[in-house]
């Protein structure tokens, strides 16, 4: 579709923003109460930083819950969107079916140091190291809320928690009775169509829900639509039941089938520029089941074993195709040792094992490889003076397939001088584990000209990435945390994270040798060979706040500040230039400003204000200036059962880029403003 006029949606906009500035003088006894209060928030627990329930106030990590209600209000329509609520994390754009999520840096496609789970299941894809995005849904009404840890979370949930885990927890059954369907169309998401219902069974609860939607594409810079569609349909289940008063058993499982679009920049020896811009279509398919046991022991223990088997498929159009099965088993054991010590231990194992089709520019051999996990950790909650100083302890011992046996530790200290102030500090190390790609693929990077800068030879010059004979090393990190919180008042509280991490190791490449080779005429090949010659530290913080000026009113700014500078450890070029290219991978500043404004049972107005500063410079590989946002959403409830809401996306310029693609030689696109309605009947 063509992009939308300015003026309307400006008139729109402004209207909205006074409509809200309006409603802060309706007399306080018409307007509604708070959806939840700061109490309640700050009581919520958390359960993805220690692996066992915390109020929030009492965790000593930089955690941030993004809930149910806050991605209703903010009118998010996926998974990525949704995450851009919680300060320290990146989402980046590429395209309307594709972002890059990454946690205090390095942000990229596939970030590869953010660990993310949905109800404990690992979504981290072993192919790129990172989350194919694009095939990660649910539907967002049976979310729970999203625990999101920033800082190094590997002596919990393992290797490639280096820099956050993000937990995506949804709703028990027996809080998602009845039935609903909700319906959404618009500018960018075309359509949208999902239905749940939910009863009782047996001692228990179960809930099935189905979701369809197809989302517009966008455009280039010079106006051209990007073939970036996006068309996806999924349907799952979940029960819950009550085995007896000391057992709860959990079944939940999908499938989808995720169809997308995609434009290369496709290196063609053939091409007199050569590269050729060609269409490409990617297929993404799979499903999973997962099933948790949870009971408490005779003597007051808590025990819980959760196995899950998940089957994918992903195949992008003449160039590759990867069939995945992972089998995982999950152990704890919860047991309260004198009245100083909350221990758990717990064991786990993975098996993983694809099967490659190379037809393009991606080439892995073996064609079929498998990869083993096993692990055992243990953590000890001290209490050093009851309600007041708390140490903690944590070790896990892994031992992958790829490179074999790690220590990840981490040494966490928590003191609170009043039940509304609370200090923590964490020392912790992680690791990344190479991807599948990585150690096995050949990929053909470009094609330069003859003559062409970087080529002055008289033959084309292709450029391609080859798998080295030596091992790929763990990439490392050792970081230091501070953090703060403090609740002045029953309307205002605040969360303050510090950190500073040094990374070793990190993958990289250098050149390797030159040939010739002969296809219908001569070219010549330029081998570039991973390596683990970069080094890096961060540094920066995280500032959060919650404030109710009126019962009816909640504003949350948040501020994010990082700082990244990598080296080459060697003086090879292409190690030299992925080290620049990492110092500009993420914006220094990120400020995000949301309003929600409860102005009666029946009307609710919400405005959500970004601002993330420039990434790159000018004339260099990456170069994306910086842009702010504004999102409006404004919903009415004529029926206590039916909501109509109206949401404005990305108000504030007609478009704007976000990232430059990486990895993968997909076009450069910009992200539209847009406009959706939708309707949620619950029954």
């Amino acid at each position: 579709m063509e992009p939308m006029p300015r003026s309307p949606i400006r008139h729109l906009a402004l209207s909205i923003a006074l409509a809200c500035v309006a409603g802060t003088g309706i007399a306080e006894e018409a307007l509604a109460p708070p959806d939840i209060s700061l109490e309640d928030l700050l009581g919520t627990e958390v359960t993805s930083a220690s692996r066992k329930a915390e109020r929030l106030h009492e965790v000593a990590a930089a955690v941030f819950v993004i809930t149910r209600d806050d991605i209703e209000r903010s009118g998010a329509t996926n998974l990525p969107e949704a995450l851009r609520l919680a300060p320290g994390v990146n989402v980046a754009s590429l395209a309307n079916n594709r972002w890059a999520v990454s946690v205090r840096g390095f942000n990229d496609r596939f970030s590869n140091k953010l660990l993310v789970l949905m109800d404990g299941r690992s979504i981290y894809s072993p192919l790129f190291s990172g989350v194919v995005w694009e095939d990660q849904d649910t539907l967002l009404e049976d979310i729970d809320r999203i625990e999101v840890v920033r800082g190094p979370g590997a002596a919990m949930w393992g290797a490639n928690a280096v820099n956050g885990v993000i937990n995506i927890i949804t709703r028990r059954a027996r809080d998602t009775e009845g039935d609903l369907l909700v319906a959404a169309a618009g500018s960018e998401e075309r359509a949208l169509l999902a239905f749940r219902h939910g009863g009782e069974a047996g001692n228990g609860h179960f809930r099935v829900w189905g979701k369809a939607f197809k989302r517009d594409q966008s455009f280039t810079t010079d106006g051209h639509t990007g073939n970036d569609y996006w068309q996806a349909g999924r349907i799952g289940f979940r029960g819950d039941w009550h085995m007896g008063s000391d057992q709860r058993l959990m079944l939940s499982g999908q499938m989808y089938s995720s169809p997308t679009g995609d434009r290369w920049n496709l290196a063609d020896l053939g091409s007199p520029l050569g590269v050729n811009l060609i269409d490409r279509r990617q297929g993404g398919k799979g499903g999973h089941l997962l099933g948790r046991n949870e009971w408490t022991l005779a003597n007051g223990s808590q025990a819980a074993l959760q196995a899950y088997i998940d089957v994918s498929s992903i195949e992008l159009q003449t160039a590759f195709k990867e069939d995945r099965t992972t089998v995982d088993l999950d152990f704890q054991h919860r047991l309260l040792l004198g009245q100083d010590h909350d221990l758990i231990w717990g064991l786990g194992y993975r098996y993983s094992r694809d099967r490659m089709n190379s037809t393009g520019i991606i080439v892995a051999q073996p064609s079929s490889r498998a990869f083993t996990l096993a692990s055992a950790f243990v953590y000890d909650d001290i209490t050093l003076l009851p309600n007041t100083l708390r140490l903690m302890l944590g070790l896990r011992i892994e031992d992958n397939s790829f490179t074999g046996v790690e220590p990840l530790p981490n040494v966490r200290l928590m003191w609170a001088p009043s039940d509304s102030q609370s200090l923590w500090a964490s020392v912790a190390r992680a690791v990344r584990t190479p991807s599948r790609a990585e150690l096995d693929g050949e990929v053909i990077f470009s094609v330069t000209p003859p003559g062409a800068a970087g080529n002055p030879t008289p033959l084309p010059l292709l450029t391609r990435n080859i798998p080295d004979d030596h091992k790929l090393q763990n990439e490392t990190v050792l970081a230091y945390e501070l953090g703060y919180r403090h609740q002045f008042s029953a309307s205002l509280s605040t969360d303050i994270a510090a950190f500073y991490n040094q990374y070793g190791d990190l993958r990289s490449a250098m050149l390797g040798t030159q040939q010739i080779a002969f296809e219908r005429s001569p070219y010549l090949i330029q081998n570039i060979v991973p390596d683990n010659s970069i080094q890096a530290h961060t540094h920066g913080f995280e500032i959060s706040m919650d404030w109710y000026p009126r019962p009816w009113w909640r504003i949350q700014p948040n501020y994010s500040y990082l700082r990244l500078d990598a080296t080459a450890k060697t003086g090879d070029p292409v190690s030299v230039s992925n080290a620049n290219n990492m110092n500009v991978s993420d914006p220094q500043h990120q400020l995000s400003l949301r309003s929600s404004l409860s102005l009666s049972d029946k009307h609710r107005f919400d405005l959500w204000l970004r601002h993330v500063s420039k990434l790159g410079a000018r004339n260099a590989q990456i170069a994306i200036p910086a842009y702010t946002t504004l999102d409006l959403r404004y919903a009415w409830k004529p029926t206590h059962d039916l909501e109509v809401s109206v949401v404005g996306q990305n108000l504030l310029d007609r478009s704007h880029p976000e990232f430059v693609p990486s990895l993968l030689p997909s076009q450069q696109l910009e992200l539209q403003r847009g406009m959706y309605v939708k309707a949620r009947w619950q029954f």
